[in-house]
């Protein structure tokens, strides 16, 4: 689609000076524009279809804003505006990739770029278009510096000296625009010689940047323009923020200050338009900010006299608009982020520098392993976490990635910004899944010291970085030096406000260590080097040592994906395959309106079918108060105002429980109910009966209903007993301690999480859970403590799932056992879920 632009190439106010002074780089400039006009105003398009023009308009517009902000252009060099008007030009023209760039982007082949096209598609939901818009949008500038690079040095040279040229500081100009200021300091510089002319690379590179930010109004996005395309999504939003802004000319001067102002007019009638339109000019108002702290100090014709504020002059119609916004006080945020209120114990401050360790090693382990040639050494991550008094430090060390400059200032810095869940990281499409999620991890140091230091070295860099932060103070210092032999990152902690949270006892501090983390692979080390002492924090999830007898291990990762680790099992009851097998607690009594109320003498009598009912026996269980325990019961349900559940459960040992059977057509009848002298359950049985096997005439009792549940395998023959987590609890169910059952997410234990399988086989007893989920799909919660209600339920399903079917595979079952067991688990884990192999 060719645009029609407002401006022509000889119109254009840079061109005019340089027609006027007779320059010798016209014939270039126009060459190079010939060359990629049709590009810009077509190919630009076809790529991006629904996108702000980016076209030689674009381009034109940007050339004449350069012109307003410098103060005098004849002041400058004429290679100065030379690259003004090839970076205006040429800064987008990577949007413009050709049809072979495309095609090797999507075959995930594209070299010049470490991002993958499949891991762009997966971020944009399978939408092969916006993948594609977003893949080369956020690389573009990188592709027009090598346009710049591969296409254009033959042209872009010092007039009669073609040997020299400046294509190098160009294309870095170009690729400026999408970066930051320190990145504009560490890459270009300010004096650059080439033959007889002398340019600022810097200056160039910020006055693109705010040329670029300021080309938002109509001319930009025509309103014919815009209902031609009917852009949608966020693109529709983009084309409407433009769109709303009135005024072409936007720089004016203080005649009396002669200060310029950037100005923005327009309508708005929809308030959320206009809310982006004021980050809009937050935008520019950052960039102002930091242009002319860049260019403080050059020379004077390079200044930058401008008002760093903005001036909004946005009529409204139809709503009405403050300028009050939400604002957040770092000291009451960051101290509700930092303290107990979220993680329940300062120590937890410890598992959250460990995790980031862990994330940080796991995340090299995986980028070495894949660029390491054969022969070298593998990487191995390391942890040390070292302790010395004597210098008062508590130092937390890892050989992991460490943090770039970007990292620091984007994500580490930036509170509630996770590095993990940022696209940077995303499009990386790593095979480790990181704990880190919420970006706010690290404030946690501050419960273990009110002072620290950060030291770290991103492995690709040779850049190492100090930064310096104390607890209630937003402001940090940040010391850059270059150390190749660094590697990693060191959090270094106040000791005596480190060792004050464990106790004052190292010894706490490896017992923390040892409980909190899976270590498989790493090496990871406790330094006291006050005690001389290095101990070594071994909890791999591998299981090395012998089972005991009559134990069996399943090994999760066997049935499940993303999920490892093992649960330990042993046979706990047999199969049910007569009446006398079932497990009834106390004396057996049976019920029925023929015979009344008798004990269960003779079993061969009865028939599972004709108690159990949808898989369930629902029977009674009472207490019986005999004469040794009367007056103790007397005496509690004065004490307790007649609190009957409150004093059997008490007097719980000293009674004499019972079991109560009835036909399966009588148990939908059967309630909780207390039951006091001449009161009945049935027409033949009530407190009467009760007395006349040993209950105290003077005392009130109470009938529970309780429940046994079976899976049949053959009818009268064979069934399994199996357990509801949700089954109500009684009195004479004895505790036993509890056995070791714990979830890791990524290596880290989830503490207050808790293993209640939905449904359990009575057959075996589980005694361990070790399981260490590595999908990203499970995210811990803000305190990393636990999970949200619906990943818990599906935990437990899908490792109760994976257990029973373990079990099925590991247990000596006969043929109709292990029928009926898998008719269990296809009756109560019917659904699949996506973890499943």
């Amino acid at each position: 689609m060719n645009i029609d632009t407002d401006f022509k190439m000889d119109d254009l106010t840079l061109i005019k000076h340089l027609k006027s002074i007779d320059s010798p780089f016209l014939p270039k400039i126009q060459e190079v524009y010939e060359q990629v006009k049709d590009i810009l105003n077509s190919r630009v398009q076809h790529v991006f279809p629904h996108y702000t023009l980016h076209n030689t308009g674009h381009s034109f517009r940007i050339m004449e804003y350069m012109s307003k902000l410098v103060g005098d252009i004849a002041t400058l060099s004429e290679l100065e505006i030379t690259l003004m008007i090839y970076s205006a030009l040429l800064h987008d023209i990577g949007m413009a990739v050709s049809e072979e760039d495309i095609n090797s982007i999507k075959a995930d082949s594209f070299p010049f770029c470490e991002v993958k096209f499949s891991a762009m598609k997966k971020i944009m939901g399978g939408n092969e278009v916006l993948a594609l818009q977003e893949y080369v949008r956020r690389i573009h500038a990188s592709l027009s510096g090598r346009y710049i690079r591969e296409n254009l040095k033959d042209k872009l040279v010092i007039p009669k000296l073609t040997s020299l040229d400046f294509t190098k500081e160009l294309a870095l100009i170009c690729e400026a625009h999408t970066e930051d200021y320190d990145w504009i300091k560490a890459n270009l510089r300010t004096n650059e010689v080439r033959g007889d002319y002398s340019f600022n690379p810097q200056f160039i590179a910020a006055i693109l940047r705010l040329a670029d930010i300021l080309d938002i109004d109509g001319n930009r996005t025509p309103y014919n323009l815009y209902k031609l395309i009917s852009p949608k999504g966020v693109s529709d939003e983009e084309w409407k923020q433009h769109f709303v802004i009135s005024n072409n000319e936007k720089i004016v001067i203080n005649e009396k200050t002669q200060q310029k102002k950037v100005v923005f007019h327009g309508k708005a009638t929809n308030a959320s338009i206009h809310r982006k339109i004021l980050v809009y000019i937050g935008w520019v108002k950052n960039e102002l900010t930091n242009a002319t702290a860049l260019v403080n100090g050059m020379p004077a014709q390079y200044n930058l006299v401008y008002d760093t504020i903005p001036e909004v002059n946005i009529q409204t119609e139809g709503y009405t608009f403050s300028d009050y916004k939400m604002t957040l006080e770092f000291r009451a945020i960051s101290s509700l982020l930092m303290g107990e209120k979220i993680y329940g114990s300062k120590s937890l401050g410890l598992r959250e520098l460990i995790q980031n360790s862990l994330d940080s090693c796991r995340i090299r382990q995986e980028t070495e392993e894949q660029k390491k040639e054969f022969g070298q050494d593998a990487y191995q991550p390391k942890i040390k976490v070292i302790l010395d008094q004597e210098r008062n430090l508590a130092v937390i060390k890892d050989n992991g990635t460490g943090m770039s400059m970007d990292i620091i200032k984007k994500h580490f810095l930036n509170i509630g910004v996770s590095y993990y869940n940022s696209t940077d990281f995303l499009l990386k499409d790593f095979d480790y899944k990181p704990i880190g999620n919420f970006g706010i991890g690290f404030l946690s140091c501050f419960m273990l010291s009110d002072e620290v230091k950060v030291l770290t070295r991103h492995y690709k860099s040779k850049h190492k970085y100090l930064v310096e932060l104390e607890k209630g103070n937003e402001w940090t210092s940040l010391t850059e030096t270059e150390d190749v032999e660094f590697d990693g990152t060191e959090v270094i902690l106040n000791y005596t406000n480190f060792i004050e949270v464990f106790d004052n006892k190292p010894q706490n501090v490896k017992a923390f260590l040892d409980s909190y983390f899976l270590t498989d692979g790493i090496d990871f080390e406790l330094i006291d080097k006050s005690a001389k002492q290095i101990a070594k924090i071994n909890n791999p999830i591998i299981l090395s040592t012998p089972l005991a007898k009559g134990i069996v291990k399943i090994e999760l990762q066997d049935y499940l994906k993303d999920i490892e680790g093992y649960a330990l099992i042993k046979n706990k009851s047999a199969f049910i395959k007569k009446f006398e097998e079932i497990d009834f607690p106390g004396t057996l009594y049976r019920y029925n309106d023929e015979e009344g109320f008798l004990e269960v003498d003779d079993f061969s009598m009865l028939n599972i079918d004709d108690y159990i009912n949808e898989k369930e026996i629902k029977y009674l269980s009472i207490p019986l108060v005999e004469s040794q325990s009367e007056d103790d019961f007397i005496s509690g349900m004065k004490f307790t105002n007649d609190d009957v559940d409150e004093v059997i459960e008490k007097m719980d040992r000293e009674l004499t429980w019972i079991s109560v059977i009835v036909p399966k057509e009588y148990q939908g009848s059967l309630s909780n109910e207390t039951l006091n002298r001449n009161e009945s359950i049935f027409d033949k049985f009530g407190f009467e009966q009760l007395e006349e096997i040993g209950h105290s005439e003077s005392c009130t009792t109470k009938v529970f209903v309780k429940t046994i549940t079976l899976f049949e395998g053959r009818k009268n023959d064979l069934y399994l007993p199996f357990d509801k987590t949700d089954r109500d609890s009684s009195f004479y169910w004895w505790r036993t301690p509890e056995k070791r059952k714990e979830l890791f997410m990524r290596s880290v234990l989830i503490k207050d999480f808790r293993f209640n399988i939905p449904v359990s086989a009575s057959i075996f007893e589980t005694n361990i859970i070790i399981s260490n989920i590595n999908s990203r799909k499970f995210i811990p919660d803000i305190s990393r403590n636990n999970v949200d209600p619906k990943a818990k339920d599906l935990i437990n399903y899908m490792i109760g799932k994976a257990i029973h079917i373990g079990a099925c595979n590991v247990l000596t079952l006969g043929t109709d056992e292990k029928t009926t067991l898998q008719n269990f688990i296809k009756t109560f884990y019917e659904q699949q879920t996506d973890f499943e192999k």
